[in-house]
């Protein structure tokens, strides 16, 4: 069984991805962490979600919240593939309310459990319903209410280690990729983040390869392209000035890493966006 790190691609204006899944894909069969907190939904069937080992089983009208870094896999039930709502928030945009939110987690107990099932279902049929353009300012609202619970009824002090209940193989990993996601505009070099971990460059690099499924130098300016085309899209840089202040070496690379990944380059991929809204 696979484990890796998993980048999310957030909604281009919503501080979160909102998901509506008929059957789960097959990368979420592999154990996977991201820096996103989530929430599921069960709205039909039955599914298995296993959390730092544990496994729940859910059926319809269950909610269960995964925090940032777990690891954790989603199987589909015995009977029938589930429908679920996925809901990815972006955990920088908690930070804005909570600068140590590293040292956070949150737990749904019972007080909490009805508010956020109803919210997630209003969440569920806004989603199944779109196409309006209104749409998005719903499910903006409904995803303030969900920030709300989460830090007014569910924040509690971790009291396990920074990089939560997890396998002591992954924990380096994880505080590489925390450094990478800290300093992406800075000039990292794999040498650096080696030392930050305690290891050798050259056994750190195969390592976190068999940990992310990616190499150090393709994961970096994967993170580095995320928020370069957040800056065209949302705040209007041009790509020479998106690539400048995120810490790519050249407009040029910053363009054939888009295309590598999208087949469009960064302009293409911003009007892209624009045209799907």
């Amino acid at each position: 069984m696979k484990t890796g790190y998993q980048t999310i691609e957030l909604d281009r204006i919503l501080p979160a991805r909102i998901t509506l899944n008929s059957a789960l894909e097959e990368p979420c069969r592999d154990s996977h962490w991201h820096k996103e907190i989530e929430l599921i939904y069960v709205l039909a069937g039955q599914m298995r979600v296993r959390v730092n080992e544990q496994l729940h089983t859910l059926s319809r009208g269950d909610v269960i919240l995964i925090n940032s870094s777990e690891l954790h896999r989603l199987d589909e039930g015995k009977d029938s593939p589930p429908e679920y709502l996925s809901v990815h928030l972006s955990f920088e945009f908690a930070q804005k309310f909570d600068n140590q939110l590293e040292t956070t987690a949150f737990f749904v107990e019972d007080d909490a459990v009805a508010e956020l099932r109803k919210t997630m279902h209003k969440l569920a049929l806004v989603k199944r319903c779109g196409g309006a353009d209104a749409a998005v300012f719903r499910e903006y609202a409904l995803l303030m209410d969900v920030f709300y619970v989460l830090f007014a009824r569910c924040r509690r002090e971790k009291q396990i280690n920074c990089c939560g209940n997890t396998k002591n193989g992954e924990r380096k990993a994880k505080i590489a990729i925390a450094y990478m996601e800290d300093h992406y505009r800075e000039s990292i070099s794999l040498n650096v983040v080696a030392e930050l971990v305690g290891l050798n460059p050259v056994y750190f690099s195969k390592y976190f390869k068999d940990v992310t499924q990616t190499g150090f130098i393709v994961f970096l300016n994967t993170i580095r392209m995320k928020h370069a085309l957040e800056d065209m899209v949302i705040h209007g840089m041009s790509s020479a000035d998106a690539a400048k202040c995120n810490g790519f070496s050249s407009v040029k690379s910053f363009e054939n890493i888009c295309k590598r990944s999208y087949g469009l380059t960064p302009l293409q991929y911003k009007k892209r966006q624009f045209r799907a809204v």
